[in-house]
This record gives structure tokens, sequence and C-alpha cells, in this order.
């Protein structure tokens, strides 16, 4: 077995395992940073502690100089100290927007509904106009019967001698 797809498979199961116990949360909205603790606690970066004791912790004009490790400490339902950690890396934009991954399933499903009935409705429309074609008069020369077509005296056959090689070129004569 390869060495990316054990990395692969390992990074894989640190995933499931982070979101299974996850009761906090990380949002970003323009350049603000919210993070969530389960209960009310003591936040840290890194090693510093901040003072206040809040469920939330928000870091406003996030850039690149604040990432980095953060938790908090609070106490549980048995009265235990519990750390919940952070580690925030992102990028942030003033005119930045959080797309809901449920927002963008919707928009994709609504546009093939859309395009299913705009395919539905043209399928059906085409189908009314179009009927069965008219039954054709048989020409003369198809039933074999009166003489053969005379050549028309304003064409004449070309002559081997005048013609060009030349690819698409025409001979005109006159």
């Amino acid at each position: 077995m390869n060495r990316a797809g054990i990395n692969g498979g390992l990074v894989f199961l640190l995933l499931i395992m982070t979101t299974v116990e996850g009761k906090g949360d990380v949002s970003f909205w323009k350049t603000t940073v919210t993070m969530t603790c389960p209960n009310n606690g003591i936040w840290y970066k890194g090693d510093i502690k901040d003072e206040s004791t809040r469920s939330e912790y928000v870091i406003n004009n996030y850039d690149e100089n604040k990432k980095g490790h953060y938790h908090c400490e609070y106490d549980d339902e048995t009265d235990q100290m519990r750390m919940y950690q952070f580690y925030i890396k992102g990028k942030v934009c003033e005119n930045c927007f959080e797309l809901d991954s449920t927002l963008v399933a919707w928009a994709i499903i609504g546009d093939l509904l859309v395009t299913g009935a705009v395919i539905l409705i043209v399928y059906r429309c085409a189908q009314k106009k179009s009927g069965h074609a008219a039954p054709q008069k048989p020409t003369s020369r198809s039933a074999g019967r009166g003489p053969p077509v005379v050549p028309s005296p304003d064409y004449e056959p070309l002559s081997a001698a005048t013609r060009s090689r030349d690819i698409y070129a025409t001979h005109r004569t006159g």
C-alpha cells in the first residue's frame, strides 16, 4: 500500500473523530471570527489567558497574524474541567460571504429542475408541430413515363484544358 493512501486514511479517521464529539463552533463573517465553546468558560490564545468568562470568543479584524491555537476551559455537567480546542487558520475579506452547503445544494437541484422543465416544454412543442408528411405526387421521371429531360442550353460541359486545378477554383466563361 502506498504512503499517500495510508496518510489519507489517517486524515479521514481523524476528521471523523473530531466531528463526532464536536459541540463547539467556529464561524467566519467578513473579517470577524467567532468561536463558541460548549459552555461558559475561560478562553486562551496559546498560553495567554483572557480574563472574561463567556461561551463565545470573538476576534475582530482577523488576519494572518491572529491564526493559531485557541482553547476554552469550562465546567461540564459533572463539574469536571474540560478543555475544548480550536485551531484557527482562514482567509477573510471585507466583502466575502460564507456559503451554506444546503443553499448550494438547493441551487443545483433547482437549476436541474428548471432545465428539465425547459427540455420537456421544448419537446412537447416540437412534438405538436411535427406531423406526418403529406404524400407527394411522383414526378414523371420516377414513374418512367415521358421523354427524357433535355439539358439546358445555358450549361455547357467543362473543358479539361481550361479548367483550373486550384482548390476552390471556379471556372467562368463569357
